[in-house]
């Protein structure tokens, strides 16, 4: 079986629609999971939110997805910086409209993390951590390899789990550990490895063996920020897209 995984949309179709015209390229991925944050930041919240409810199998809710339908609003922005804080409050302005009522209780009713049994596989979807659902775990992608304490943790995730995936650091990683997985597919919306390239994650699971890879596909960046700028949002996040960081 093969899935593809996509996390931290964040709004950007461009990214979106690029990296889904690829999974169905490529005409053998037979689900798709996602891991949350799929608004926020960028201009197309609600289109990006139809695609996945129609595209994908499972899915989990990411902290800016939690932030924009929470209650007390105000007091939820105050931990994001001012940048990030007028996106979610624009993206839930266009989420309490009457016609977009839908897609606010979408994202409102999503678990913060899942349990899926594939293969006889158990399989763990989360968007910070096993451990804390709105953790920032920082693997050092550029070594590849984990520090010896995050070592520690990864291996206690998969005594428990075959496969685990998060998101949320917006970075790719796959750590392999006895035929299981700890992956990161990085960001559809906004990569931050310092490759502006959209990512995603394909992973084959077997009965006997789990393997992964990161994908990563350009898009028009230039298309999203245009976007950006009619919605009046910060050309900061259009900067980020092309530096990919």
């Amino acid at each position: 079986m093969k899935i593809a995984i996509i996390s931290d949309i964040h709004g950007n179709l461009e990214a979106l629609s690029t990296i889904l015209m690829d999974i169905d390229n490529r005409g053998d991925i037979n689900s798709i999971f996602c891991t949350g944050d799929i608004v926020g930041y960028y201009p197309h919240p609600l289109k990006c939110i139809d695609l996945v409810k129609k595209r994908c199998d499972h899915v989990i809710k990411g902290n800016h997805d939690e932030v924009v339908t929470e209650k007390n609003f105000k007091k939820a922005i105050s931990w994001f910086n001012a940048i990030a804080a007028d996106a979610l409050t624009w993206t839930r302005e266009k989420l309490l409209q009457s016609s977009a009522s839908t897609h606010f209780h979408f994202l409102e009713s999503l678990p913060t993390s899942k349990e899926i049994l594939i293969e006889d596989r158990k399989v763990l979807l989360a968007h910070g951590t096993p451990d804390d659902k709105w953790e920032y775990f920082l693997f050092p992608f550029w070594v590849g390899e984990p520090l010896p304490e995050q070592k520690v943790r990864l291996n206690k995730w998969l005594k428990k789990w075959e496969l685990v995936v998060i998101g949320h650091t917006h970075q790719p990683f796959i750590y392999k550990f006895r035929k299981k997985v700890i992956l990161n597919p990085g960001s559809v919306g906004q990569p931050r490895d310092g490759n502006p390239k959209a990512s995603y994650a394909i992973v084959q699971i077997s009965t006997t063996s789990i393997n992964a890879e990161i994908i990563r596909l350009s898009y028009d960046i230039q298309k999203t920020c245009n976007a950006l700028f009619e919605a009046n949002l910060h050309e900061y996040l259009c900067l980020r897209l092309f530096s990919g960081n």
